[in-house]
Protein backbone atom coordinates (compact mmCIF):
# COMPACT_ATOMS: atom_id res chain seq x y z
CA UNK A 1 0.00 0.00 0.00
CA UNK A 2 1.41 3.41 -0.94
CA UNK A 3 2.25 5.91 1.78
CA UNK A 4 -0.53 8.42 1.07
CA UNK A 5 -3.22 5.72 1.11
CA UNK A 6 -1.94 4.35 4.42
CA UNK A 7 -1.95 7.88 5.84
CA UNK A 8 -5.64 8.30 4.95
CA UNK A 9 -6.62 5.08 6.72
CA UNK A 10 -4.40 5.80 9.73
CA UNK A 11 -6.12 9.19 10.03
CA UNK A 12 -9.54 7.51 10.11
CA UNK A 13 -8.30 5.12 12.82
CA UNK A 14 -6.91 7.99 14.90
CA UNK A 15 -9.94 10.26 14.48
CA UNK A 16 -12.39 7.54 15.49
CA UNK A 17 -10.13 6.10 18.23
CA UNK A 18 -10.57 2.61 16.78
CA UNK A 19 -8.71 0.40 19.27
CA UNK A 20 -8.47 -2.43 16.72
CA UNK A 21 -6.25 -0.14 14.64
CA UNK A 22 -5.54 -0.46 10.93
CA UNK A 23 -6.39 -4.17 10.95
CA UNK A 24 -9.84 -3.47 12.35
CA UNK A 25 -10.50 -0.85 9.67
CA UNK A 26 -9.22 -3.23 6.99
CA UNK A 27 -11.76 -5.84 8.11
CA UNK A 28 -14.61 -3.31 8.01
CA UNK A 29 -13.65 -2.25 4.49
CA UNK A 30 -13.35 -5.88 3.41
CA UNK A 31 -16.87 -6.77 4.52
CA UNK A 32 -18.28 -3.65 2.86
CA UNK A 33 -16.40 -4.65 -0.32
CA UNK A 34 -17.84 -8.17 -0.24
CA UNK A 35 -21.37 -7.50 1.02
CA UNK A 36 -22.16 -3.87 0.15
CA UNK A 37 -24.55 -2.25 0.18
CA UNK A 38 -24.62 -3.14 3.86
CA UNK A 39 -25.94 -1.33 6.94
CA UNK A 40 -23.90 -0.17 9.91
CA UNK A 41 -25.97 -2.50 12.10
CA UNK A 42 -25.04 -5.54 9.98
CA UNK A 43 -21.33 -4.65 10.02
CA UNK A 44 -21.44 -4.15 13.79
CA UNK A 45 -23.06 -7.56 14.24
CA UNK A 46 -20.58 -9.37 11.96
CA UNK A 47 -17.38 -7.82 13.31
CA UNK A 48 -18.35 -7.17 16.93
CA UNK A 49 -17.48 -3.48 17.01
CA UNK A 50 -20.15 -1.34 18.76
CA UNK A 51 -22.69 0.32 16.47
CA UNK A 52 -21.92 3.94 17.56
CA UNK A 53 -18.24 3.40 16.66
CA UNK A 54 -19.16 1.86 13.28
CA UNK A 55 -21.34 4.93 12.60
CA UNK A 56 -18.44 7.23 13.49
CA UNK A 57 -16.12 5.27 11.18
CA UNK A 58 -18.69 5.45 8.39
CA UNK A 59 -18.82 9.26 8.67
CA UNK A 60 -15.02 9.54 8.51
CA UNK A 61 -14.84 7.20 5.52
CA UNK A 62 -17.44 9.33 3.76
CA UNK A 63 -15.49 12.53 4.55
CA UNK A 64 -12.41 10.94 2.98
CA UNK A 65 -14.39 9.82 -0.09
CA UNK A 66 -13.76 6.13 0.61
CA UNK A 67 -17.41 5.30 1.20
CA UNK A 68 -20.73 6.30 -0.34
CA UNK A 69 -24.29 5.63 0.78
CA UNK A 70 -26.54 3.74 -1.60
CA UNK A 71 -29.17 1.79 0.34
CA UNK A 72 -26.35 1.10 2.77
CA UNK A 73 -22.57 1.44 2.76
CA UNK A 74 -20.73 0.91 -0.54
CA UNK A 75 -17.09 1.54 -1.39
CA UNK A 76 -16.27 4.39 -3.75
CA UNK A 77 -13.73 4.00 -6.56
CA UNK A 78 -11.10 5.25 -4.09
CA UNK A 79 -12.26 2.68 -1.54
CA UNK A 80 -11.98 -0.13 -4.08
CA UNK A 81 -8.51 1.09 -5.02
CA UNK A 82 -7.48 0.95 -1.34
CA UNK A 83 -8.84 -2.60 -1.06
CA UNK A 84 -6.86 -3.61 -4.14
CA UNK A 85 -3.72 -2.08 -2.66
CA UNK A 86 -4.24 -4.27 0.42
CA UNK A 87 -4.16 -7.32 -1.83
CA UNK A 88 -7.84 -8.18 -1.30
CA UNK A 89 -9.95 -9.64 -4.11
CA UNK A 90 -13.36 -11.24 -4.51
CA UNK A 91 -11.87 -14.46 -5.84
CA UNK A 92 -12.84 -16.06 -2.55
CA UNK A 93 -15.08 -14.28 -0.07
CA UNK A 94 -14.47 -14.67 3.64
CA UNK A 95 -18.19 -14.06 4.17
CA UNK A 96 -18.97 -17.28 2.25
CA UNK A 97 -16.86 -19.54 4.50
CA UNK A 98 -19.45 -20.47 7.09
CA UNK A 99 -17.56 -23.03 9.18
CA UNK A 100 -14.30 -22.93 11.12
CA UNK A 101 -14.36 -26.59 12.10
CA UNK A 102 -15.34 -28.33 8.85
CA UNK A 103 -13.83 -28.13 5.39
CA UNK A 104 -16.01 -26.01 3.09
CA UNK A 105 -16.91 -27.51 -0.27
CA UNK A 106 -14.63 -25.04 -2.10
CA UNK A 107 -11.59 -26.62 -0.44
CA UNK A 108 -12.45 -30.31 -0.67
CA UNK A 109 -10.61 -31.02 -3.93
CA UNK A 110 -7.36 -29.76 -2.35
CA UNK A 111 -7.25 -32.79 -0.03
CA UNK A 112 -6.08 -35.38 -2.61
CA UNK A 113 -3.59 -32.86 -4.06
CA UNK A 114 -1.93 -32.24 -0.70
CA UNK A 115 -2.12 -35.93 0.14
CA UNK A 116 -0.09 -36.72 -2.98
CA UNK A 117 2.52 -34.08 -2.10
CA UNK A 118 2.87 -35.42 1.45
CA UNK A 119 3.62 -38.99 0.39
CA UNK A 120 7.33 -38.09 0.29
CA UNK A 121 7.40 -35.62 3.18
CA UNK A 122 10.25 -35.81 5.71
CA UNK A 123 9.60 -38.15 8.62
CA UNK A 124 8.70 -36.54 11.94
CA UNK A 125 11.21 -36.15 14.75
CA UNK A 126 9.60 -36.85 18.15
CA UNK A 127 12.66 -35.50 20.01
CA UNK A 128 11.56 -31.99 19.06
CA UNK A 129 7.84 -32.76 19.46
CA UNK A 130 7.14 -33.01 15.74
CA UNK A 131 3.97 -34.93 14.87
CA UNK A 132 2.20 -34.59 11.53
CA UNK A 133 -1.37 -33.33 11.33
CA UNK A 134 -3.78 -34.97 8.90
CA UNK A 135 -4.12 -33.62 5.38
CA UNK A 136 -7.61 -32.37 6.23
CA UNK A 137 -6.25 -30.38 9.18
CA UNK A 138 -3.65 -28.62 7.00
CA UNK A 139 -6.40 -27.58 4.58
CA UNK A 140 -8.65 -26.47 7.45
CA UNK A 141 -5.89 -24.28 8.84
CA UNK A 142 -5.54 -22.37 5.58
CA UNK A 143 -9.31 -22.12 5.24
CA UNK A 144 -9.31 -20.65 8.76
CA UNK A 145 -6.67 -18.10 7.77
CA UNK A 146 -8.77 -17.00 4.80
CA UNK A 147 -11.97 -16.84 6.88
CA UNK A 148 -10.28 -14.59 9.46
CA UNK A 149 -8.71 -12.15 6.96
CA UNK A 150 -5.27 -13.58 7.70
CA UNK A 151 -4.34 -14.61 4.15
CA UNK A 152 -4.85 -12.23 1.22
CA UNK A 153 -2.29 -9.45 1.10
CA UNK A 154 -0.87 -10.50 4.46
CA UNK A 155 2.73 -11.03 5.53
CA UNK A 156 2.62 -14.49 7.11
CA UNK A 157 5.17 -16.27 9.30
CA UNK A 158 4.94 -20.02 9.86
CA UNK A 159 7.13 -20.83 12.86
CA UNK A 160 7.79 -24.57 12.55
CA UNK A 161 6.23 -26.23 9.51
CA UNK A 162 6.57 -29.98 9.77
CA UNK A 163 2.79 -29.96 9.08
CA UNK A 164 3.48 -28.31 5.67
CA UNK A 165 0.91 -25.55 6.12
CA UNK A 166 2.96 -23.57 3.60
CA UNK A 167 2.16 -26.17 0.93
CA UNK A 168 -1.55 -26.02 1.72
CA UNK A 169 -1.18 -22.25 1.19
CA UNK A 170 0.49 -22.95 -2.16
CA UNK A 171 -2.45 -25.08 -3.32
CA UNK A 172 -4.94 -22.40 -2.25
CA UNK A 173 -3.02 -19.77 -4.20
CA UNK A 174 -3.17 -21.92 -7.33
CA UNK A 175 -6.85 -22.85 -7.01
CA UNK A 176 -8.38 -19.52 -5.98
CA UNK A 177 -5.86 -17.06 -7.45
CA UNK A 178 -5.49 -15.40 -4.03
CA UNK A 179 -2.13 -14.49 -2.56
CA UNK A 180 -0.46 -13.42 0.66
CA UNK A 181 1.94 -10.53 0.23
CA UNK A 182 4.78 -12.53 1.76
CA UNK A 183 5.33 -15.98 3.29
CA UNK A 184 8.16 -16.73 5.71
CA UNK A 185 8.86 -20.22 7.03
CA UNK A 186 11.22 -20.68 9.97
CA UNK A 187 12.18 -24.17 11.10
CA UNK A 188 15.03 -25.94 12.84
CA UNK A 189 14.80 -28.89 10.41
CA UNK A 190 16.57 -28.27 7.08
CA UNK A 191 14.76 -31.26 5.55
CA UNK A 192 11.43 -29.46 5.87
CA UNK A 193 12.80 -26.22 4.42
CA UNK A 194 14.31 -28.09 1.46
CA UNK A 195 11.06 -29.97 0.83
CA UNK A 196 9.03 -26.74 0.84
CA UNK A 197 11.57 -24.99 -1.38
CA UNK A 198 11.36 -27.72 -4.02
CA UNK A 199 7.55 -27.54 -4.22
CA UNK A 200 7.56 -23.74 -4.57
CA UNK A 201 9.95 -23.82 -7.55
CA UNK A 202 7.36 -22.60 -10.07
CA UNK A 203 5.23 -20.44 -7.75
CA UNK A 204 4.67 -16.72 -8.37
CA UNK A 205 5.37 -16.10 -4.70
CA UNK A 206 8.34 -17.87 -3.15
CA UNK A 207 8.63 -18.16 0.63
CA UNK A 208 11.52 -16.85 2.62
CA UNK A 209 12.97 -19.98 4.24
CA UNK A 210 15.05 -19.49 7.38
CA UNK A 211 16.72 -22.16 9.51
CA UNK A 212 16.12 -21.14 13.11
CA UNK A 213 16.95 -22.62 16.49
CA UNK A 214 14.78 -20.73 18.97
CA UNK A 215 17.10 -21.67 21.81
CA UNK A 216 19.30 -18.99 20.22
CA UNK A 217 16.36 -16.67 19.44
CA UNK A 218 14.47 -15.87 16.26
CA UNK A 219 16.49 -14.61 13.31
CA UNK A 220 16.65 -10.81 13.32
CA UNK A 221 15.69 -10.79 9.63
CA UNK A 222 12.21 -11.99 10.61
CA UNK A 223 11.53 -9.44 13.38
CA UNK A 224 8.79 -6.83 13.02
CA UNK A 225 7.84 -7.78 9.48
CA UNK A 226 4.63 -9.83 9.65
CA UNK A 227 0.88 -9.40 10.15
CA UNK A 228 0.17 -13.04 11.01
CA UNK A 229 1.99 -15.90 12.69
CA UNK A 230 1.12 -19.60 12.79
CA UNK A 231 2.82 -21.99 15.19
CA UNK A 232 2.35 -25.45 16.70
CA UNK A 233 4.75 -25.29 19.68
CA UNK A 234 6.30 -28.10 21.73
CA UNK A 235 3.84 -29.49 24.25
CA UNK A 236 5.22 -27.85 27.39
CA UNK A 237 4.47 -24.51 29.04
CA UNK A 238 8.02 -23.29 28.41
CA UNK A 239 7.86 -24.52 24.80
CA UNK A 240 4.61 -22.62 24.39
CA UNK A 241 6.11 -19.43 25.82
CA UNK A 242 9.31 -19.74 23.76
CA UNK A 243 7.56 -20.20 20.44
CA UNK A 244 4.76 -17.67 20.98
CA UNK A 245 7.06 -14.94 22.32
CA UNK A 246 9.44 -15.36 19.38
CA UNK A 247 6.53 -15.45 16.92
CA UNK A 248 5.26 -12.26 18.51
CA UNK A 249 8.64 -10.62 17.84
CA UNK A 250 8.07 -11.28 14.14
CA UNK A 251 4.90 -9.18 14.06
CA UNK A 252 4.65 -5.53 13.11
CA UNK A 253 3.85 -2.93 15.75
CA UNK A 254 0.24 -2.10 16.48
CA UNK A 255 -3.01 -3.80 17.45
CA UNK A 256 -4.95 -6.40 15.51
CA UNK A 257 -2.11 -8.54 14.16
CA UNK A 258 -3.05 -12.20 14.30
CA UNK A 259 -1.55 -15.21 16.05
CA UNK A 260 -2.72 -18.77 15.34
CA UNK A 261 -1.48 -21.29 17.93
CA UNK A 262 -2.08 -25.03 18.20
CA UNK A 263 -1.77 -26.64 21.62
CA UNK A 264 -3.21 -29.68 23.44
CA UNK A 265 -5.23 -29.70 26.67
CA UNK A 266 -2.66 -29.44 29.49
CA UNK A 267 -3.35 -29.92 33.20
CA UNK A 268 -5.34 -27.01 34.64
CA UNK A 269 -2.30 -25.55 36.41
CA UNK A 270 -0.37 -25.42 33.12
CA UNK A 271 -3.41 -24.09 31.27
CA UNK A 272 -3.51 -21.13 33.66
CA UNK A 273 0.21 -20.55 33.14
CA UNK A 274 -0.29 -20.52 29.37
CA UNK A 275 -3.20 -18.09 29.57
CA UNK A 276 -1.25 -15.86 31.94
CA UNK A 277 1.69 -15.83 29.51
CA UNK A 278 -0.60 -14.66 26.67
CA UNK A 279 -1.90 -11.82 28.83
CA UNK A 280 1.65 -10.97 29.93
CA UNK A 281 2.69 -10.71 26.26
CA UNK A 282 -0.23 -8.38 25.54
CA UNK A 283 -2.08 -10.88 23.36
CA UNK A 284 -5.89 -10.83 23.35
CA UNK A 285 -7.60 -14.23 23.39
CA UNK A 286 -10.15 -14.22 20.55
CA UNK A 287 -11.19 -17.82 19.94
CA UNK A 288 -10.39 -21.40 20.85
CA UNK A 289 -11.68 -24.36 18.84
CA UNK A 290 -11.27 -27.58 20.86
CA UNK A 291 -9.92 -30.56 18.93
CA UNK A 292 -9.46 -28.56 15.71
CA UNK A 293 -6.16 -30.26 14.83
CA UNK A 294 -6.10 -34.01 14.15
CA UNK A 295 -2.77 -35.85 14.11
CA UNK A 296 -1.66 -39.01 12.35
CA UNK A 297 -1.14 -41.95 14.67
CA UNK A 298 -1.47 -41.62 18.43
CA UNK A 299 1.03 -39.04 19.70
CA UNK A 300 1.35 -37.97 23.31
CA UNK A 301 -1.50 -35.45 23.14
CA UNK A 302 -4.09 -38.07 22.18
CA UNK A 303 -4.27 -37.29 18.50
CA UNK A 304 -5.95 -33.88 18.79
CA UNK A 305 -5.05 -30.34 19.82
CA UNK A 306 -6.91 -27.06 20.08
CA UNK A 307 -6.62 -24.06 17.79
CA UNK A 308 -6.19 -20.71 19.52
CA UNK A 309 -6.56 -17.33 17.79
CA UNK A 310 -5.11 -14.23 19.43
CA UNK A 311 -4.58 -10.66 18.33
CA UNK A 312 -2.04 -8.10 19.42
CA UNK A 313 -2.89 -5.12 21.59
CA UNK A 314 -1.13 -1.80 22.10
CA UNK A 315 0.68 -3.26 25.13
CA UNK A 316 2.97 -5.90 23.65
CA UNK A 317 5.55 -7.31 26.05
CA UNK A 318 8.39 -9.46 24.72
CA UNK A 319 10.14 -9.95 28.08
CA UNK A 320 8.92 -13.43 29.05
CA UNK A 321 10.73 -15.84 31.38
CA UNK A 322 11.43 -19.21 29.71
CA UNK A 323 13.29 -22.21 31.14
CA UNK A 324 15.24 -23.39 28.08
CA UNK A 325 15.91 -26.75 29.73
CA UNK A 326 12.18 -27.60 29.66
CA UNK A 327 11.18 -26.84 26.09
CA UNK A 328 10.42 -30.33 24.78
CA UNK A 329 8.37 -33.07 26.43
CA UNK A 330 11.31 -35.48 26.57
CA UNK A 331 13.24 -32.95 28.69
CA UNK A 332 10.35 -32.07 30.96
CA UNK A 333 11.05 -32.70 34.58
Amino acid sequence: MDHSSKEILDRVVKTTNLSEGFNGLRLILRYIFELGPISTKEISSIIGIPLPLISSIRRELEKNHILIRSNGMVLSDLGIDLINQMGISKNIKISEITSSENISHQFEDLIPELDKICLNRPSYNPKIDQSHVTIETSIKRVQYLIKNDAFEGRDILILGDDDLTSLAILLCMRKFDVYPNKISVADIDHRILDFIDWHYTQSLIKPELVKVDLLEGIDVSLSGRHDVFITDPPYTVDGFKLFVSNALKSLKNGPGNIGIISFPNPPIKNYLLMQHSLIQMGLLFREMIPGFNHYIGAPIHGGRTNLIRCTTSNQTNLDVDVDLSKIYTHSRG
